[in-house]
């Protein structure tokens, strides 16, 4: 008790300010040994995790409406370049990990085959990887690649149970050329306002950009690249820093995570289509964005929703999701 008491009494002679600089020190230390920026290779999870990453670029880019014939050559031969970096550093420890990206590359060559695109050099790399890996490529039945559906369906499903809302829900990439009604919009705001937040505070805020201003604030984003005109609504979901107390710095982004979760699936509720897209990037930039779209600088930005009306038809990413064991640890 004494010595609570003794810690208690210098904590309140620091200053606010050095609690803070004292958090973000240790933070920054964290970041410069687990980030993955950094000995990306020498470490087998941080290299399982850009590989799918870059896997992913791939099926974003057949997800496409229209995407540009022959696209991502040189990203899919990059991928396997590191794929067989991957096995050899890492092959004994995880070489199940290996059948996910492996299925997208051959479901990639599919596409191209399928767009009358001959990439020779391209599938015998594929070959020789599954040959160095030990795995039969006729044997990968990985959901992988990208799949049509209908938009009834997927809106048939989001109004079902909360199960076949979850797995009906996927990111989208283009929409209808008619703007989302802002009657919807609110409907799904309104939902998503049942978030649960840390002592009900509900910092969360979201700024809505239509038409030229949504293309204008995704080109700046960058993130999106030849599909950044096919989405004609964007919500940005931020959070207010001035919720928040010295010893939870980053609670704001815990908050607007959860609240653009629940604002997602509302949406997708609604019937309408929704892909998030990154905010990660550096303050600079993240200023110039909240300056040109009058976002307050008290405000933290989580995370850009594209939404908009479903077409007919809609291209999703297969995006194969880890089994539960791999993510969880029962204590």
């Amino acid at each position: 008790m004494k010595t609570c008491n003794i810690l208690k009494r210098i904590k309140d002679r620091i200053p606010y300010s050095w609690l803070l600089l004292y958090e973000m020190w240790g933070y920054w230390r964290r970041l410069l040994k687990y980030n993955a920026s950094f000995a990306t290779d020498d470490d087998m999870q941080k290299m399982q995790y850009t590989l799918l990453r870059e896997n992913h670029v791939i099926e974003k880019g057949m997800s496409m409406r229209n995407p540009r014939k022959g696209f991502g050559q040189e990203k899919v031969s990059a991928l396997i370049k590191r794929l067989r970096k991957y096995n050899t550093l890492y092959g004994n420890s995880d070489r199940s990990f290996l059948i996910y990206p492996l299925s997208t590359i051959k479901a990639y060559i599919k596409y191209q085959h399928e767009d009358a695109v001959n990439i020779p050099d391209i599938e015998d790399k594929f070959l020789n990887l599954c040959q160095e890996v030990g795995i039969d490529p006729n044997a990968l039945i990985t959901a992988a690649g990208v799949y049509t559906t209908d938009s009834g369906n997927l809106r048939r499903d989001a109004m079902g149970n909360f199960e076949s809302l979850l797995y009906s829900r996927h990111s989208i990439r283009y929409f209808k050329e008619e703007l989302p009604a802002k009657e919807r919009i609110e409907r799904a705001l309104e939902l998503a306002a049942r978030t649960p937040s840390a002592c009900n505070r509900q910092a969360w805020h979201t700024h809505i950009y239509m038409g030229a201003d949504s293309h204008r604030l995704l080109d700046m984003q960058g993130g999106c690249n030849g599909f950044a005109d096919n989405i004609h609504c964007s919500i940005v979901v931020t959070a207010d820093m001035k919720g928040f107390l010295d010893y939870e710095p980053f609670q704001c982004y815990v908050d607007g995570g959860l609240y653009a979760m629940n604002l997602i699936n509302t949406l997708h509720y609604e019937g309408l289509g929704t892909i998030p897209l990154s905010c990660g990037f550096y303050s600079t930039k993240l200023k110039m964005i909240q300056k040109s779209f009058d976002i307050p600088d008290n405000e933290v930005m989580v995370v850009i929703i594209g939404c908009g009306e479903l077409t007919e038809e809609v291209k999703i990413a297969a995006s194969s999701r880890k089994e539960v064991c791999k993510t969880n640890v029962f204590h």
